[in-house]
């Protein structure tokens, strides 16, 4: 037995109507089962923007790169020894986590707001992802980044556009920060590029990310350069606690809308990675707002984790 909805769309904000759109659709194919259901005794009148249902400012989990950082405490620190990194000149630092913990946000976050200190009042960042680049494609595009957006030629020229932006860097006292992620994914092309930029005492600091059970994809040759690992661990149910709360806090509402039972089942379900916990907490408030709840209980979310891919319900 299926879920049968009738929706009348009342109000679409622009920003995040695809996202509810997609949320209601998922909604649409939930399966009833005697532990499992929403009932419904009449067609209900449902306006998309389901956060104005739970009394948000906007929606809660849009994936917008200009979103704050949730700052717990596995993510501040990792924040200070990213810090830590950068403001003393180190050469390279790596990011280590399961896929889905954060990495990829960590250094969205570090490119937006570069930590500026007085050992290096004077920074350039630039944030790239080396999965499925060819030979010289990373040089190219470094030096099309560093040099103003200019286009090299080709790789020799690139090449050459690097070391005079180097060079010149040095003597005004800059120093540039690259952000690499999907590592573990790198062809050998591309990490011999970041090797050579290494060899060269660059005024560099290098931050690459990898997923903890690919870590042996990446040569010795950059992992043997490694200043500082970062761990970047999942979450464990206090802190998923805290990033629900903060995340209606930051949208206009203190009171609270996940029980204690449903917060452990989402730490359960998600095993506190990241994106499993908002895949989850996102679909949940959905459903609670097609319901008409006034919470979101531990069935809500038993209802939405019948339906998500067997990875992400554990």
């Amino acid at each position: 037995m299926r879920i049968a909805l009738k929706f009348r769309i009342v109000s679409v904000d622009q920003r995040d109507s695809r996202i509810d759109l997609a949320a209601i659709i998922v909604l649409l194919a939930l399966q009833v089962t005697n532990s499992h259901s929403i009932k419904f005794s009449h067609a209900r009148r449902i306006d998309v923007t389901y956060w104005r249902y739970w009394q948000f400012d906007a929606a809660p989990f849009t994936g917008d790169s200009d979103q704050p950082l949730f700052r717990g405490a596995t993510v501040e620190e990792a924040v200070a020894r990213l810090e830590f990194l950068i403001s003393n000149r180190r050469h390279v630092g790596s990011i280590v986590g399961a896929s889905g913990v954060g990495k990829s946000t960590l250094l969205r976050h570090t490119a937006m707001v570069p930590p500026r200190t007085e050992q290096v009042p004077n920074l350039s960042i630039t944030k790239v992802s080396v999965l499925g680049m060819g030979p010289g494609e990373l040089i190219t595009l470094l030096a099309s980044r560093f040099a103003g957006g200019r286009s090299p030629a080709d790789s020799p020229a690139a090449w050459s556009c690097l070391c005079d932006y180097f060079s010149a860097a040095r003597r005004e006292d800059v120093h540039s920060v690259l952000l690499v992620d999907d590592t573990e994914s790198c062809s050998a092309a591309a990490e011999a590029d970041l090797c050579r930029l290494l060899s060269m005492e660059f005024p560099l600091t290098l931050v690459f990310t990898v997923e903890s059970q690919m870590v042996s994809a990446v040569g010795r040759p950059l992992l043997e350069r490694t200043d500082l690992q970062i761990d970047l661990p999942g979450w464990d149910v206090s802190q998923t606690a805290e990033f629900l709360a903060w995340t209606g806090h930051r949208l206009g509402r203190n009171e609270p809308i996940f029980t204690d039972r449903a917060i452990e089942r989402i730490q359960q379900l998600s095993e506190g990675i990241t994106r499993r916990i908002v895949q989850i907490a996102d679909l949940s408030l959905v459903a609670g707002a097609v319901a008409q709840s006034d919470c979101v209980d531990v069935d809500c979310i038993e209802q939405v984790a019948w339906e998500l891919p067997k990875s992400s319900a554990a």
